[in-house]
């Protein structure tokens, strides 16, 4: 066989062995040619490059799109913003703009049940007081984070002057909105009545719990308690003598606060009731321990405040105060209340003694020797916001447990034999 058959035939052998479309050079040889193999299933090699299907490169376009679009963007076209993720709202708690009844005739009351929740970062003021002498004022300023004009008019109606149309049309004035405790009116004072029954609750949106108290020592409680025998017998002891079921009332009320208080205030009008001394310090004495299930006695003692309501420009003046303190430092000397924990007018270790003015709209802007109102309230706040929280119990308590230990503490209160006792050494 010649050069010229030899390679002839070698070639036609050649490429009928390279005809298999799956070599690479029929692929570039039918695929310069024929069309059908651009539909091929066949894979690339690995030393091809690898080329992203169209669909592909949408989705990620599409989806970077979506979680990188800008703020301004967004704006233009809302339906681009981005979605959040669906959360679960946290459940809402009411809020209050009234005060409800917490203690009435001898029964813990449930209102306050659909107010609390599971928050242990809470503080309880409690007030008591004579009649008259401005409890319900007080947590009235105390409650509203800001002293406005219209506050001061709601709460301070009764200290314009009076003339004789003023008295026949407003001597019963109709309630505010303002007014979350309600405020004794003329009314009231002419009928020999008490503004406030049992304990009033309220709860602000910091979530301190405020408690106002019916006045001790008072006539009108006396005069209600004789003409309904049934609540005196369900408040008080029947063993305990008519004429000092009312003020062996007030001596339970307020050992009770004083066990389920972080902060209770003593509110007077002037300098000073020895009786309201000697009231504070029998409501020590008389106080029951508590005990839990595991027989461990719990006796707890709050922060004691006094408060001077309707001061004069005297009282503010540092030799006046200072009296003031000495006083009170020596008659309160053996008490294991809490008596100076800076929470008076001074700052330091002074007895806890602060002072508000006697309120007077036509002398408001005229210096009187002491700051304004408005100042000497939103310190008075500050003070008892930032008090020292001493627990009540061995266990750390809740908003709702603390209703729990509430209605413990009462029983223990009213069953307590040393009221008893005590009414065989009064007069």
């Amino acid at each position: 066989m010649s050069d010229y058959d030899r390679g002839k035939y070698y070639g036609k052998k050649k490429f009928a062995q390279n005809k298999d479309p799956s070599s690479s050079y029929a692929r570039s040889y039918y695929g310069r040619r024929s069309p059908s193999f651009k539909d091929s299933k066949e894979a690339p090699k690995p030393d091809t490059p690898k080329v992203k299907q169209p669909t592909i490169l949408l989705k990620a376009r599409d989806h970077s799109e979506e979680t990188s679009l800008s703020p301004k963007r967004a704006q233009k076209d809302p339906e681009l913003a981005p979605t959040a993720p669906e959360t679960h709202a946290a459940p809402s708690v009411k809020s209050m703009t009234k005060s409800v009844k917490f203690l009435d005739e001898s029964v813990l009351s449930e209102n306050l049940q659909e107010f609390v929740q599971e928050n242990s970062d809470f503080l309880v003021v409690g007030v008591v007081g004579a009649q008259g002498v401005g409890k319900s004022t007080l947590l009235n300023l105390i409650a509203h984070n800001v002293v406005g004009e219209e506050l001061k008019k709601a709460i301070f109606r009764n200290c314009e002057t009076p003339n004789e149309d003023f008295l026949v049309e407003n001597f019963s004035f109709p309630e505010s909105k303002s007014e979350i405790f309600r405020i004794q009116t003329g009314d009231d004072v002419e009928t020999n009545r008490n503004a406030t029954r049992g304990i009033d609750a309220f709860i602000t949106s910091n979530r301190v719990i405020l408690l106002d108290c019916q006045p001790f020592m008072s006539v009108a409680v006396l005069d209600d308690l004789v003409q309904s025998e049934n609540k005196r017998s369900n408040i008080v002891s029947e063993f305990i003598p008519l004429e000092n079921s009312g003020e062996i009332q007030g001596l339970q009320l307020t050992a009770f606060l004083m066990s389920i208080c972080h902060v209770l205030i003593v509110v007077q009008d002037y300098f000073f009731d020895s009786n309201i001394v000697r009231f504070l310090q029998t409501a020590e004495m008389l106080k029951p321990t508590h005990s839990n299930p595991e027989d461990e006695l719990n006796d707890h003692f709050p922060h004691l405040l006094m408060v001077h309501n309707k001061a004069q420009m005297e009282d503010f003046s540092p030799r006046k105060f200072e009296t003031i303190q000495e006083v009170y430092n020596l008659l309160f000397e053996k008490t294991k209340l809490q008596k100076d924990s800076n929470l008076g007018l001074v700052e330091g270790e002074a007895f806890n003694v602060f002072l508000v003015p006697e309120y007077n709209p036509k002398l408001e802007n005229i210096y009187n020797g002491h700051p304004p109102l408005e100042d000497l309230v939103k310190k008075l706040r500050a003070k008892i916001l930032g008090a020292i929280k001493t627990p009540l119990t061995h266990v750390q308590l809740t908003e709702k447990t603390w209703l729990v230990y509430c209605s413990k503490v009462w029983e223990n209160v009213k069953k307590s034999s040393f009221f008893i006792e005590y009414t065989k050494l009064m007069p």
